[in-house]
């Protein structure tokens, strides 16, 4: 079975790489960072193509599902399709690993930031994406190139910081939760979302809700076709891009308290892909301004 490549992210890759044999650095610290992130790269394309492969496996049974209740619509029950039980299990553990992989493509990202910008602030900044994010988000004193990523990648940081976090917060550390978590399935069998929702929401929780929706309406933020308190969290989830910075850290709690539906796969391996490629084309058409220039054979 072929491998789905992420055609963008690959050639964003190899742009990268050949700019890269233009310079040597020290310890061959830029090849080595660059074949750990195509190992996990590649990892993430074969998740993505099990994904894929098992969704097109499950509409199949629906359709079979749905022909035989045409055929036979005075019967009451039909028997199971013998694929049925493995494919919805097997579609939830490579969600899963999407989400998984994603986080680790995205740590593999950073060490080699790290290396491509002048600035060396103190701390583990580049360890992890929520310490990356609050460093370049909140630096007064960044580098010309550092503020020009900050201003070309910036949604995406926030992007993944947000969904990977709350994979990671309520999927993967905090397992002692009372929640209620598990997978959404539309009827067709082509949107899949993962879930956790908090036990024993309460009218103090709605309390919590509305006082954070009255601060966002004050600096004129609504958000669309709200249902209900809770749902109006998933809308913010949704529409994080409209949530001004410094009530970020607010949104995101309340986020991981309530919980939400995640993004679909396929929403976030788009993201990945995107991701990729914008920031390696950045580091091509910016090399010259960077800390590796020094290095130039």
């Amino acid at each position: 079975m072929e491998i789905d490549r992420l055609i963008e992210a690959n050639n964003a890759f190899r742009r990268f790489e050949k700019e890269l044999s233009s310079f040597s650095v020290p310890d061959n610290q830029a090849n080595k960072l660059m074949s750990l992130l195509l190992s996990s790269l590649e990892s993430f394309e074969l998740i993505s193509t099990r994904y894929a492969k098992i969704r097109d496996k499950i509409q199949e049974i629906h359709k079979e599902e749905w022909t035989q209740r045409k055929a036979e619509p005075e019967r009451k029950s039909w028997p199971a399709h013998p694929d049925e039980r493995y494919s919805y299990a097997a579609v939830r553990v490579d969600v899963e690993s999407l989400f998984m992989f994603g986080i680790i493509v995205v740590r593999r990202t950073l060490p080699l930031i790290e290396l491509f910008l002048p600035d060396k602030p103190s701390g583990k900044k580049f360890d992890d994406l929520g310490n990356f994010y609050g460093w370049i988000t909140n630096e007064p004193n960044l580098s010309t190139t550092a503020d020009a990523l900050k201003k070309a990648m910036g949604s995406h940081f926030r992007w993944l910081y947000a969904v990977l976090r709350f994979y990671r917060n309520k999927f993967v550390e905090h397992l002692s939760e009372p929640r209620q978590q598990g997978m959404n399935f539309d009827l067709g069998g082509k949107k899949f979302a993962l879930h956790s929702y908090k036990w024993n929401f309460n009218a103090d929780d709605e309390k919590i809700i509305l006082d954070f929706k009255n601060k966002l309406e004050k600096r004129g933020i609504t958000m669309p076709n709200e249902h209900n308190p809770r749902h109006y969290i998933q809308l913010v989830f949704d529409n994080l891009d409209r949530v001004p910075e410094d009530f970020l850290g607010d949104a995101l709690k309340l986020i991981d308290d309530i919980g939400i539906d995640s993004p679909s796969p396929a929403t976030l391996i788009n993201q990945i892909e995107a991701y990729l490629r914008d920031l390696l084309n950045f580091m091509s058409d910016r090399i010259q301004d960077s800390d590796i220039s020094q290095y130039r054979k």
